[in-house]
């Protein structure tokens, strides 16, 4: 015979609880139980007993102990055998209904060793199993009640007969607005309407038909007729080996919707904007880029640090303007130059609250053509001003020689003529260059065009051999060699060659050449005369000017300019004479 086990003593054993007149039908009985746990009634029926066993001498005496043990084990049963050795008329004669009360069954003996230890194995399984469902009822008492508190919508069906449901707590009776009578004994489907998906209403029929859990986002609708979005997931519930119920759990996620369709738009938007936008958290980890920051910056959202994207200086300062901005809660602007493009970017950090935590906002403005204009309205300025100071100074003065002296030789009148009328060419010549190139909107972003430099070249330098005939000129060029171009780069060669002679006199040497280097074609004229004034090469170098460092005409910033305008680079050189270098994008 199995050994049973009983939870409630120290051992685990079964106990039962012997009340015996007869000494040798207690000790014949206590032989035969002894794989359980065997005490004998002291007064009262003691903790822990599973089973009573009684015979008819000792009814009268543990009667009330046996019913009042009974009563305290409700609703758990709580099994008692009688055992009686003849007729037990006279025991129903004297207790009547009692006897059923206080007992469950009656054992005659003597009896078979097997009969006995079938009914007590019997009894003592009933009282183990009625703990069992005790133990269940109470837990479902529990999860009842739990479910029942939950906000979260609970509903338990059936896993078969199109899953009526059995149970609906009352966070699911108040998110749909129906009373519980008219829920219960329908299937789900009831709260789908016109607009609920007819792809997710197929995903949870297929997952309940193959008995497997599920999760969706569904549109559902109220007993108002009102729709709300639904978090749906049901999870199967396994009994007895098999599929018995569904549990459905349910949230409303209709404002959650709601925002994320707010939140899709703001991304559509913010990712059809063409200046960079960066949203950073406190430590500066990028938390989302717009298509712009990606391209512009590489930058992305794979926990990238946004001082990953710049080099030392320029990230220290970024994360300056970060802090300060989080500080001071304001915003703060932060004005970079990248290496390599040369770009020019405005920085503006904007600190916010997203989802209850500190952010920062930063939008890059690409300002590279505004300080260029900038830079390049500079420039004119200086040199258009200094350049007519200058040549206004000379006609002024010839001018009051001619007048202070009207009975001057014919020389002088003649000498100060000629200076007059060449500073006035002089003058006409820097106005007729700006005009011819245009004025800066037109420089910046232009197409371009494809032209075969090393054609340019022999096409060009005979004309101005002529123009300059003491020059003593050398090219050097391949066959072909097509690079995009400026519009105006006709006038660019002219005026490199035309600086080079200023620079040089007539009789210096002057080598125009063209080198292919696959990815560029450089275009270079190199003087050796004197080398070009430091300041004047760091002004064109650096593309602006100062009081301190600036230029005395105005043709090499046009130059500069042109070839910037079509991606190209402006270098200067003064290893053994001067070399302006012109590098345009190869074709």
């Amino acid at each position: 015979m199995d050994t049973h086990r009983r939870s409630d003593t120290d051992d685990g054993a079964v106990r039962i609880t012997l009340g015996f007149d007869s000494d040798r039908n207690r000790e014949l009985l206590a032989q035969l139980l002894a794989q359980y746990d065997v005490v004998d009634f002291d007064g009262s029926v003691p903790d822990g007993t599973d089973l009573c066993i009684v015979d008819a001498g000792a009814f009268s005496r543990v009667r009330d102990a046996l019913t009042a043990w009974k009563t305290a084990s409700q609703p758990t049963a709580a099994p008692a055998l009688l055992v009686a050795t003849g007729d037990e008329t006279a025991l129903w004669e004297e207790y009547g209904d009692a006897v059923g009360t206080a007992v469950d069954a009656i054992q005659s003996i003597p009896a078979p060793k097997r009969a006995i230890e079938t009914r007590v194995s019997a009894l003592v399984e009933t009282r183990e199993e009625s703990k069992l469902a005790a133990d269940r009822r109470n837990q479902l008492e529990l999860y009842g009640r739990a479910m029942d508190g939950a906000e979260t919508g609970i509903i338990i069906t059936e896993a078969d007969n199109d899953h009526p449901i059995v149970y609906a707590n009352d966070g699911f009776l108040e998110m749909t607005g129906y009373d519980r009578e008219d829920v219960l004994g329908r299937n789900c489907r009831f709260l789908q309407g016109p607009d609920t998906d007819e792809k997710t209403r197929t995903e949870l029929r297929e997952a309940l038909h193959a008995h497997q859990q599920v999760s969706v986002e569904i549109l559902n609708y109220r007993k108002s007729g009102e729709p709300f979005w639904n978090e749906l997931e049901i999870v199967p519930v396994t009994e007895y080996g098999s599929i018995s119920h569904f549990i459905g759990f349910q949230r409303d996620i209709t404002e959650r919707k709601a925002r994320e369709r707010i939140l899709q738009r703001h991304q559509r938007i913010v990712q059809s904007v063409s200046d960079p936008i960066l949203v950073l958290d406190p430590a500066g980890t990028i938390e989302y880029a717009n298509d712009a920051a990606a391209q512009v910056f590489g930058a992305d959202t794979t926990d990238t640090a946004v001082t990953g994207l710049f080099d030392e200086e320029q990230a220290g300062e970024l994360m300056e303007s970060l802090m300060l901005a989080l500080a001071r809660d304001e915003t703060r602007e932060q004005e970079l130059t990248l290496p390599g493009d040369r770009h020019t970017y405005q920085f503006r950090f904007r600190p916010e609250t997203l989802e209850g935590s500190r952010r920062v906002i930063v939008v890059a403005r690409d300002i590279t053509d505004i300080r260029r204009q900038q830079e390049r309205l500079s420039v004119l300025d200086r040199v258009l001003r200094h350049n007519l100071r200058n040549k206004l100074n000379v006609v002024a003065g010839h001018a009051a020689t001619l007048t202070d002296a009207p009975d001057s030789d014919p020389e002088t009148i003649q000498s100060a003529g000629e200076r007059i009328s060449a500073a006035a060419e002089n003058l006409l010549d820097i106005a007729e260059s700006v005009r011819k190139f245009g004025d800066d909107t037109a420089i910046d972003g232009q197409a371009g065009q494809q032209c075969d430099l090393a054609e340019l070249v022999e096409q060009t330098v005979p004309r101005l051999e002529v123009i300059y005939p003491e020059a003593n000129v050398e090219t050097v060029a391949p066959e072909s060699a097509v690079a995009v171009c400026p519009d105006q780069i006709e006038f660019c060669l002219k005026k490199l060659f035309d600086d080079a002679i200023d620079r040089s006199g007539d009789g210096s040497k002057i080598t125009v050449s063209v080198v292919d280097r696959n990815d560029v074609v450089e275009l270079r004229v190199h003087d050796d005369g004197e080398a070009m004034p430091q300041i004047e090469r760091r002004a064109l170098m650096t593309g602006s000017e100062t009081p301190l460092e600036h230029t005395q005409g105005i043709a090499l910033w046009l130059v500069r300019w042109a070839v910037e305008g079509v991606g190209g680079q402006f270098h200067v050189d003064v290893e053994n004479g001067t070399t302006v270098t012109l590098s345009l994008p190869a074709v």
